[in-house]
């Protein structure tokens, strides 16, 4: 567990040294088999912030019954297969992405960097959905605030792809934007 929590303190550190470009970013990241793995424990490391993202959004829809349609709540079976979507969909389409693009010895580091970044991203979203429970931001502030997450985070999947690839700008949004857009369909057709 104390190796599993060095590696989600280092990989936080790194997810945000890469975002601003700051140079040695790499260096917080373990590429080893073994850290890849261990970039899997953030799917029990960041349980609690999603359960705390699930219990804002079940706030706000209560508290917001009347303008919001009924479905709007996330049932457990919802929570699970959006947990899974989280860890399970990126691993089996970067794996093709890797091998199409001809890096596939960039794949762990795309991988490792991925989880840790999944990690910071859903402690961001519980963050701003926290908010309103918490009674800081109101209904549109929450809104803006989410609207603004919702364009960022392909940016962010496109720097994350960008540093760990090292591909062109342009093949690098490809890299990231084909998980995205495979992820959409598949939250379409769940639904």
């Amino acid at each position: 567990m104390i190796s599993a929590l060095h590696h989600m303190r280092a990989g936080v550190a790194g997810v945000f040294a890469l975002l601003i470009f700051k140079t040695g970013w790499r260096e917080h990241f373990d590429v080893s088999v073994k850290g890849v793995g261990l970039s899997f424990s953030g799917i029990v490391l960041g349980l609690p912030a999603f359960t705390l993202l699930i219990m804002s959004i079940h706030f706000f829809v209560a508290d917001n019954a009347v303008s919001l349609d009924a479905d709007a709540s996330v049932s457990l079976f919802d929570a699970v297969l959006i947990w899974a979507r989280f860890w399970l969909v990126f691993p089996l389409i970067s794996a093709s992405m890797v091998m199409l693009l001809q890096v596939k010895n960039r794949y762990a580091g795309w991988l490792v960097v991925h989880n840790w970044t999944v990690f910071v991203l859903i402690h961001i979203q519980a963050f701003l959905l926290a908010l309103y429970p918490a009674g800081l931001i109101n209904s549109e502030v929450l809104g803006a605030a989410i609207s603004f997450y919702q364009l960022a985070r392909p940016l962010v999947h496109w720097r994350v792809a960008h540093g760990a690839l090292g591909l062109s700008p342009l093949q690098s949004a490809i890299a990231a934007a084909i998980p995205l857009i495979i992820d959409l369909i598949l939250l379409e057709l769940l639904s």
